[in-house]
């Protein structure tokens, strides 16, 4: 997986080995100098069960540990491309109002996907541990999402659950949590505190997106439900799936649906859902489809340009696609297929230094490509 932050980019590769790259923008644009930094392990490889982590190459399946009732095809071609690290701040930090780089070790990597179920933080620049603990999920956690602000964070688990975490934010934590948590599970404060169970789905869940401006937290499942629930409150919105036959939205329980691959959320209250059947769908918070499309590959990497307004695709046949988001139209194509599958996407930060936001392409063989055309 890719992430940035300010002039960094940090990169997860398949054998998790993390290193960091610094982009040195002249007068806050092109030409720039594009250098790697340090080189460090996140864990041993065999302590990962992470199809995501431990992927690195389309065709090795050997490779890939699994469990015995996940060993279907399909359950590999849904878990290639699934989030299973993100980087936070926290929310003391934030409160210090303190001053950090992108490298300080005020910055947490958080993972998962473990053989113990468990939610792993490491610190950014020396990847020591600051918290190894179960996620609360009976089983596999798959998925892991971080707001916007670095404060909440949602995992999605094999168990058909998605739970809601405030991280490192005692106080905010203490007003999100439920009665059931607080008294049923028991958590304390620490570093992550678990503040709400979010139910609604009958299959395990597959991916998630939110959004801590609209107050939203959507998820997708194998059955091809899609649950929309509010942060704070935890309370379930509403649902809906595509029909597998007809392909016509259904606001019902998924009985013949079309699993679901990728979510990403726009600010202004539209979403778009990766399907298993390689189609695209752009929806509204409030279930309303506004436009569909088959993109003939697979997806392993989706994502969305705020300020711009657009959506960004990369997949098996290694092309970084740019759609107009209100329509779904072709913007452009960017040709990086020499280098294998596009494995992940990522935008680089908007601040005052830079004229225009940067896109990095990971692909299957490694490379990193820098796409410097405003977006």
């Amino acid at each position: 997986s890719l992430h940035a932050l300010g002039e960094y980019v940090f990169a997860i590769y398949s054998d998790l080995s993390f290193c960091s790259y610094k982009i040195h923008f002249i007068r806050g644009v092109v030409p720039f100098t594009f250098k790697a930094e340090k080189t460090r392990h996140i864990i041993s490889r065999k302590g990962s069960r992470s199809l995501s982590a431990v992927w690195h190459a389309l065709n090795v399946e050997d490779d890939i540990p699994f469990e015995a009732d996940s060993t279907s095809k399909e359950a590999v071609s849904l878990g290639l491309g699934n989030s299973s690290f993100a980087i936070s701040l926290g929310g003391s930090a934030k409160l210090s109002g303190s001053a950090v780089n992108s490298a300080d070790s005020s910055y947490l990597l958080l993972s998962c996907g473990y053989f113990d179920n468990c939610l792993k933080v490491q610190t950014l620049d020396s990847s020591s541990l600051r918290y190894n603990q179960n996620g609360g999920h009976r089983g596999q956690i798959n998925c892991l999402q971080v707001g916007e602000d670095g404060t909440v964070m949602v995992t999605g688990g094999q168990d058909s659950t998605c739970r809601v975490w405030v991280i490192d934010h005692d106080s905010f934590a203490s007003s999100l949590t439920d009665g059931y948590v607080y008294s049923s599970l028991g958590f304390e404060s620490g570093l992550l505190r678990c503040c709400h169970v979010l139910l609604g789905h009958v299959s395990p869940i597959t991916c998630v997106a939110m959004s801590t401006k609209l107050d939203v937290i959507i998820s997708g499942s194998e059955d091809g439900s899609i649950c929309i629930h509010n942060i704070r409150s935890g309370k379930f919105v509403r649902s809906l799936h595509v029909d597998a036959s007809t392909k016509e939205v259904k606001h019902s329980c998924a009985i013949n649906g079309i699993s679901v691959r990728k979510l990403a959320i726009h600010v202004d209250g539209t979403f778009v859902a990766n399907f298993s059947d390689e189609s695209i769908y752009l929806f509204t918070v409030n279930g309303q489809k506004l436009a569909d499309m088959n993109l003939e590959e697979q997806l392993y990497s989706m994502i969305i340009c705020q300020q711009s307004e657009r959506l960004i695709t990369g997949g098996e046949k290694g092309l970084a696609k740019i759609w107009t988001l209100h329509d779904l139209s072709l913007d452009c194509t960017v040709d990086v297929s020499t280098y294998g599958a596009i494995t992940s996407l990522v935008l680089t930060p908007l601040d005052t230094s830079q004229t225009a936001q940067y896109l990095c392409v990971g692909s299957s063989n490694g490379s990193l490509s820098i796409v410097y055309k405003s977006l």
